[in-house]
């Protein structure tokens, strides 16, 4: 190997071997740069007669959360998703997961909700309508008793003409009620969703630095972010968002995304020391007497990467979605998006090439 190959092997070398810090070191450096998201978001469903539903989810068993008509209801309880995210530049870029700015819903559940809710008004309309039809009935049948013939068979009836001016009266209001039920039946079953309906998403978004107050959710919005864009590739889970004064703090610390962090990630081992730093659980963890804190949480790489995803056992709870992922040096490796059914113990990172890709 001649002197030009060993001098080249040497600096590869040396860009992969760098200088390691301490954990604690890693810690003090980048928590800065390191934000708790709040967004607080509801779905809104234009109907076919023009109508909107609003609500903040689904529960547990498939239902709406929080279902109103009123725009002004739902704002005052819209539903809350704590992620966390960094500074990637010094523009107040902040990179995350979609599913923390853009959480999607089940589409299919939502639709058979909707129709079942219009489906229970309508029936609620025709027990009306059945009401209204025996009433009717009864009125016909007792007008009908009282009417008699003499010898030569001429009609007459033994009410009085107020008696029956009253009784044709109520017959054409229940005419008039019976028809109105049935427009607005008819109307009400008109807004049955089909497989081609949309669903807006709104959302506001703000954030919290180590370090700072948070007495209510309504403090994050003093920080407000925009949303820039989210990932269209399926195997990438990443979105950017923007302080909306266009600029990252100057004692924030901006995190690099570049070759050197692709090289670090291509070159990951088996067993290999990872650090996360974020916010696992939302504001209940991060919550203290000195305001929001940080986490610093560490593992080692326990699958080898593939190209879509790093396997590592670095404990991690909800909340912690978009948190970096770093090694032993400091460099950003993969972003948190996903851990594994009935264990915090096992997640996943996607690979910094990924991410590269997308902030381009």
């Amino acid at each position: 190997m001649n002197k030009g190959s060993w001098l080249l092997l040497l600096s590869m070398i040396l860009m992969l071997a760098g200088c390691a810090k301490k954990p604690q070191e890693i810690f003090e450096e980048q928590k800065s740069g390191v934000v708790l998201i709040c967004n607080q978001f509801y779905y809104d469903i234009t109907l076919y007669n023009g109508n909107h539903l609003y609500f903040s989810g689904l529960d547990d068993d498939g239902d709406f959360t929080n279902l109103t008509a009123d725009l002004a209801e739902i704002k005052k309880s819209p539903g809350i998703l704590n992620g966390t995210g960094f500074f990637i530049d010094h523009s107040g870029r902040i990179l995350t997961n979609r599913h923390v700015v853009a959480p999607q819903i089940d589409k299919d559940a939502v639709r058979k909700n909707v129709n079942t809710i219009i489906e229970g008004y309508a029936s609620y309309i025709e027990v009306l309508q059945d009401s209204m039809n025996q009433r009717y009935q009864a009125l016909q049948a007792y007008a009908q008793q009282s009417v008699y013939e003499d010898e030569e068979g001429n009609s007459y009836t033994s009410m009085s003409q107020e008696e029956a001016s009253t009784l044709e009266s109520e017959l054409e209001s229940l005419r008039q009620q019976y028809s109105e039920a049935q427009n607005l039946k008819n109307d009400i079953r008109s807004n049955i969703l089909n497989n081609n309906f949309s669903i807006q998403l709104h959302s506001e978004f703000g954030i919290a630095y180590d370090g700072s107050n948070m007495g209510s959710w309504d403090d994050f919005m003093k920080t407000p972010c925009r949303l820039l864009r989210v990932s269209q590739d399926a195997n990438s889970d990443l979105a950017l968002l923007q302080l909306n004064k266009g600029a990252t703090p100057q004692d924030a610390y901006v995190f690099t995304i570049d070759d050197d962090n692709i090289a670090a990630c291509e070159h990951l081992e088996i067993n290999q020391q990872l650090y996360m730093i974020g916010y696992n659980h939302g504001v209940t963890l991060a919550q203290t007497n000195s305001g929001i804190s940080a986490q610093f949480t560490s593992g080692t790489v326990t699958q080898q990467p593939d190209g879509n995803r790093v396997m590592y056992s670095i404990p991690a709870m909800q909340g912690s979605s978009g948190s970096p992922i770093v090694d032993d040096h400091g460099r950003v490796v993969a972003v948190n998006f996903a851990g594994t059914n009935g264990s915090d113990n096992f997640n996943f990172g996607i690979p910094v090439l990924r991410v590269v890709t997308f902030i381009k």
